[in-house]
């Protein structure tokens, strides 16, 4: 025996089931991480490395890890952009893991095959670790400058940092045409702002992040370019 139809075979409604089924389904799978991929070029040096993006079901919480070569970058934000903790793995001699507690941000792990275990004091503004996730949350919220810290990957070092948005340029895109973006120049805080800067590009719109500049040592050392590939 059949087992009774429950609509009939002409019913709007059994039309509408499939699509019903595929929202469940879409909802009980989670927030879709957010993929990207990126070159960078310094000289004559190249690499591709990518960008992801995964936000709680509730998006207090946003995980962003970059995988670059040997090099593994992940970090712990809230929604609005503020770091929480930050690891940093190069096999085989460096996995680093960082983690703020108030005004001190706190160093556990081996760093250069030197184990590390201290506690550096900060105060009240933020920790900007993945400044291509934390700069965008600036921008999204039109917000016009910002101070903050950050951890220099290759000595450790905690800076102070400040951010100003500084207009909007086209950016040449990796399929069709120009795509307008708000720049954002960064230098370090204090006196020292002169001495150096870079700048973020992030896309109007969705703000998301196409372009960085900036150069990586004493004056003389080639200018290093990130560039969005996809989408």
């Amino acid at each position: 025996m059949n087992p009774p139809r429950l609509l009939a075979d002409h019913s709007p409604l059994r039309a509408l089931a499939p699509l019903c089924l595929a929202l469940l389904l879409m909802a009980m799978a989670g927030p879709v991480p957010q993929v990207l991929r990126y070159h960078e070029q310094t000289g004559d040096e190249s690499s591709i490395f990518s960008w992801r993006a995964d936000r709680t079901d509730n998006g207090a919480t946003v995980t962003v890890t970059q995988h670059q070569g040997a090099e593994v970058f992940s970090s712990v934000n809230t929604g609005e952009g503020t770091t929480l903790s930050w690891r940093y793995v190069r096999e085989p001699d460096t996995d680093v893991r960082v983690e703020r507690t108030g005004d001190r941000l706190r160093f556990s792990g081996r760093f250069a095959g030197r184990p590390v275990e201290r506690t550096q004091a900060i105060d009240g503004r933020p920790w900007y670790q993945p400044l291509s996730f934390c700069l965008q949350r600036m921008v999204a919220r039109e917000q016009p400058d910002a101070t903050f810290w950050t951890i220099r990957p290759d000595t450790l070092e905690a800076l102070a940092m400040q951010a100003h948005r500084d207009g909007s340029d086209p950016i040449p895109g990796d399929r069709g045409g120009p795509q307008t973006a708000d720049r954002v120049v960064i230098r370090l805080d204090g006196l020292l702002s002169a001495l150096w800067q870079a700048e973020y590009w992030f896309r109007q719109g969705d703000h998301l992040f196409l372009q960085y500049r900036g150069t990586h040592g004493p004056p003389g050392t080639a200018e290093t370019r990130i560039c969005l590939i996809s989408p």
